[in-house]
């Protein structure tokens, strides 16, 4: 678990409340925001922060899309999470 120091001296893209925003109002960009960063997170931030990036992405993308496409992203994030490089530490 992280200490309060560790949470306090992160930069503020990687701070709870703005991951969750950027999630929610701008999928893609959490969704890259949180690949990029994961280093930088516990497993369980981690996964919480690309789950709420999935699941928003497939309503945002509902709106510009067809649903097909939506599932298709759905897929391939998926596929992205798991063939994404380990932490050499877990």
């Amino acid at each position: 678990m992280a200490t309060n120091y560790s949470i306090q001296k992160r930069a503020w893209y990687l701070k709870k409340g703005w991951v969750y925003a950027m999630c929610f109002i701008t999928p893609p960009i959490g969704f890259i925001n949180v690949l990029l960063n994961q280093n930088r997170w516990q497993r369980d931030e981690k996964q919480l922060y690309l789950g709420i990036a999935i699941i928003m992405g497939i309503f945002w993308l509902l709106k510009f899309f067809q649903f097909w496409v939506s599932i298709a992203f759905a897929i391939v994030a998926y596929l992205v999470i798991l063939i994404w490089p380990k932490d050499s530490k877990e």
